[in-house]
């Protein structure tokens, strides 16, 4: 169901993006607006995209999964974590600029193009679809286990005060897990992604589905409710006692 979505998502996209004044009046200029941004500004467009992305799916995760006991503002600041919030913010404009770059790259690249041409001389395979397994392969297999996972586990470890051996100790222990969730979400969303989304939308079009992907992080990165009753001195205690991070997605996830 999920690879239905993200499909026919895609195709939308590719639809759309190209002729943004079919649609209806008010849409069709914010589209029109936001496609001269992103070819007048690409990075910053994309960059201000992922930031905005990532901190409303924080905040989505945050109001879902912790239920202040008092209606007032007080509870409200106990129960909505401003600084987490920033720190997703910070990790998804941060690596939504690298990512546009590497996009940017691999839709240039004369590897890829070669690489293509092979599939589709040795397998059949046409062009534009061979092209989009390299860069999803690339992307996929070299980006995010050097580049998304590193800066993810620095984030958690700022917003949690981890000294430098608990940070270690804890990316050792989720690595594996989230990375198998992360392929098992964005092969399917990145190879849509090359086939379908003309090159300025595809950093916003991944963006999207990285708003599903960030409640899943940020649920994963919210310490149990054990550990939250305790307060800050239980998220010192060694993190694979305390801050062992629940896998399971979010109510309503994917």
């Amino acid at each position: 169901m999920s690879l239905f979505i993200i499909v026919n998502v895609g195709a939308t996209l590719s639809l759309l993006a190209p002729s943004p004044l079919e649609l209806p009046a008010p849409l069709g200029a914010a589209v029109s607006g936001y496609g001269a941004a992103l070819v007048a500004h690409p990075l910053a467009t994309k960059g201000a995209t992922a930031l905005a992305l990532s901190v409303s799916g924080d905040a989505v995760t945050q109001v879902a999964s912790r239920e202040p006991e008092r209606g007032d503002s007080e509870a409200r600041g106990e129960w909505f974590d401003a600084r987490r919030n920033l720190g997703f913010g910070a990790f998804g404009g941060a690596y939504g600029l690298v990512q546009g770059a590497l996009f940017d790259v691999l839709n240039e690249s004369p590897a890829v193009a070669a690489a293509a041409a092979a599939l589709q001389q040795e397998a059949a395979v046409p062009d534009r679809l061979g092209a989009a397994l390299v860069k999803t392969a690339t992307m996929q297999f070299v980006a995010v286990p050097a580049l998304y996972f590193p800066l993810f586990f620095a984030v958690v470890a700022a917003v949690r005060g981890y000294p430098p051996s608990e940070a270690v100790e804890y990316a050792r222990a989720q690595i594996r897990p989230l990375l198998l969730r992360c392929w098992s979400f964005f092969l399917p969303l990145q190879l849509s992604n090359f086939v379908l989304v003309p090159d300025e939308w595809q950093v916003t079009y991944v963006s999207l589905g990285s708003f599903v992907w960030t409640c899943i992080l940020s649920y994963a990165s919210s310490p149990p409710p054990a550990a939250t009753a305790r307060g800050a001195a239980a998220e010192c205690e060694p993190v694979m006692e305390v801050c062992e991070v629940p896998l399971e997605p979010p109510p309503g996830g994917l």
